[in-house]
């Protein structure tokens, strides 16, 4: 779909050539994320989805009330592909749904909770924002990045569905104050910034897909959570998942 591609194609409008070694380490983390275990998102055809329910209410308000096809006239193949899609939207999800719950139960330590995650994505290939953001926080406190968290969106008091993994360059610990040094990677959209830079890319390439996000938004964190793990669980991540570990051939992560 082409919204798939805009998506992919975000980082194509801004030049990471000369940013610092926060950005460019940052960026790489964006990478392993969508790399490493390959995924599929739910949410990255919610907007398009979204376009074809609205130009077409009649219609999916039958396929929420019957059988997705015993009420379409089987010569209307316009009709057929858009049920046929609707059905395909609403099996994906409750395929993600029903993952996490089988992933995600019962877990006791953020540990597990990592180790699941990864799980979830290697095996069953399919996450969204909130997975791609713990994974993110995961990596950077793997490679010594202790001040790492993931937060959701919000623009003024509106929430907006979405997740990221945040940090300050400089160390100190977010607290949802945004300064010079907080940096904001979004795996889901695969690009990573100081923050304010990113409400911007917000603001101008994500309204289509963040529908509350306007051009006065005041753009800010929400529910900004921290994994617990202790540097030995951080050690046995990295040497179960050897992908996740910064190749440091020629410079320390971060560094």
């Amino acid at each position: 779909m082409n919204s798939v591609n805009n998506i992919n194609n975000i980082n194509n409008n801004f030049s990471f050539k000369g940013r610092c070694p926060q950005i460019k380490d940052a960026q790489w983390v964006c990478h392993v994320v969508n790399t490493a275990y390959p995924h599929v998102s739910t949410t990255r055809f919610s907007a398009p989805m979204y376009k074809l329910k609205k130009e077409n209410p009649g219609l999916y308000s039958r396929f929420l009330d019957k059988n997705p096809f015993n009420f379409v006239d089987p010569f209307n193949f316009k009709e057929l592909k858009l049920v046929a899609m609707f059905d395909w939207q609403r099996r994906l999800i409750d395929k993600l749904n029903r993952v996490r719950k089988e992933w995600q139960y019962g877990f006791k330590t953020d540990f597990r909770r990592v180790n699941n995650l990864i799980g979830q994505l290697k095996y069953n290939k399919i996450g969204n924002c909130g997975e791609d953001a713990m994974l993110a926080e995961a990596i950077l406190k793997i490679n010594g990045v202790d001040n790492a968290c993931t937060a959701g969106l919000k623009a003024g008091n509106s929430k907006i569905d979405h997740s990221v993994c945040v940090f300050n360059r400089d160390g100190s610990h977010f607290d949802g104050t945004i300064t010079k040094n907080t940096i904001v990677i979004d795996p889901w959209l695969g690009t990573a910034d100081f923050a304010s830079n990113m409400f911007l890319k917000y603001k101008n390439l994500c309204k289509k897909y963040f529908f509350n996000i306007k051009d006065d938004s005041k753009i800010g964190f929400r529910d900004i959570k921290n994994l617990d793990m202790t540097g030995e669980e951080a050690l046995l991540l990295a040497l179960r998942h050897d992908k996740l570990m910064f190749p440091s051939i020629t410079k320390e992560f971060m560094q």
